[in-house]
């Protein structure tokens, strides 16, 4: 148990106390003068395993910079009843992520979601690669394409940048995942005239082809459990090479099935595999999203975290909303 004493100008005592009432701590609250004026002292106590994120609020919530405000906390002995009650409603956020395990997360997803010429060039390879697999009906060189291709990166810049409810970041790592779809369809449908003109493609579509030309409802949910997998996979330190294969699965065959039928002209085809790729890009984001809220996952702050919610709240439920359309389309078809 630790003794945690604050002093802070009157106007900030509101925000003390709302950081104070938040974690559940048994607190008191006098006046007292400090420097020639009235100031607000806080006494509570605070359980050690939860200190580090108590005073990171405190810190944003008092301008220690003023000579008689501080933040100081001592270890004490002894017995309190609502103290005990505080420790057992707070084991519950043991658990949660810590300040800095979350900017550790931060960085790691905007190092990740930021593509540049290399894994665009990985990109455009895992879509030729894949191509060759899907004319010839071979899966072991479809699978080479997935572990070449970096689409897990900017889904995970994505995901954690909307819980911590940064906008712009959220919306560059959408644009890298709009790029790794533009260079692997644009590499597929360059590849594919080139093979049409040479005389090496199929006349008709073969079985791996067909297989990614068909969308339907069920493959919106594997894109939700693919995205909520993958996202638990990397948080939790699992290799990415496990999770980025499954997303990979979702997007590099049939993005590269849009252009091979464009190519060829399959219109049955490329409508069918555009559908799925679309469907599997907002399932991905959407599952990826409730990953990060099971794993509670969010700012520590609380004027940050609710801000951070409401845009959670907001980017679910346009993705919801589209997912619902597309699967209005799936039933009328």
């Amino acid at each position: 148990m630790l003794r945690l004493e604050l002093y802070c100008d009157g106007s900030e005592g509101e925000k003390v106390r709302e950081v104070l009432t938040k974690w559940n701590l048994q607190f008191y609250a006098e006046e007292v003068q400090g420097g020639g004026k009235g100031v607000l002292k806080f006494t509570a106590l605070v359980p050690d395993f939860v200190i580090n994120d108590v005073a990171d609020e405190l810190m944003k919530a008092v301008d220690l910079r003023r000579a008689h405000s501080s933040i100081t906390w001592a270890p004490v002995t002894g017995k309190s009843v609502k103290y005990e009650n505080s420790v057992k409603s707070l084991k519950k956020l043991k658990g949660q992520w810590s300040l800095a395990a979350i900017e550790g997360l931060i960085e790691n997803a905007n190092r990740q979601a930021r593509v540049d010429p290399i894994q665009l060039t990985l990109g455009a390879v895992a879509s030729i690669i894949a191509l060759f697999g899907l004319i010839n009906d071979n899966v072991v060189m479809i699978i080479s394409a997935m572990l070449l291709s970096p689409i897990l990166g900017p889904l995970y810049g994505f995901s954690l940048n909307v819980v911590m409810g940064r906008g712009r970041d959220a919306l560059d790592a959408v644009a890298s995942i709009l790029k790794l779809i533009g260079v692997i369809f644009l590499s597929a449908l360059l590849m594919a005239i080139a093979l049409r003109f040479a005389g090496a493609m199929p006349s008709e579509p073969t079985g791996e082809i067909l297989a990614r030309g068909d969308s339907g409802l069920v493959y919106i949910v594997l894109a939700i459990i693919l995205g909520y997998a993958g996202i638990v996979a990397i948080v939790s330190k699992i290799p990415e090479i496990l999770a980025g294969v499954s997303i990979a699965a979702a997007l590099v065959p049939p993005t590269t099935v849009i252009g091979i039928s464009l190519a060829m002209g399959w219109r049955g085809v490329f409508f069918g595999s555009l559908c799925l790729t679309v469907e599997n890009v907002l399932g991905l984001l959407s599952g990826s999203l409730i990953g990060l809220y099971v794993l509670n996952v969010s700012p520590r702050s609380y004027y940050e975290k609710r801000a951070a919610k409401l845009y959670t709240k907001r980017t679910m439920l346009v993705l919801a909303v589209m997912l619902v359309a597309l699967a209005l389309l799936e039933i009328m078809k």
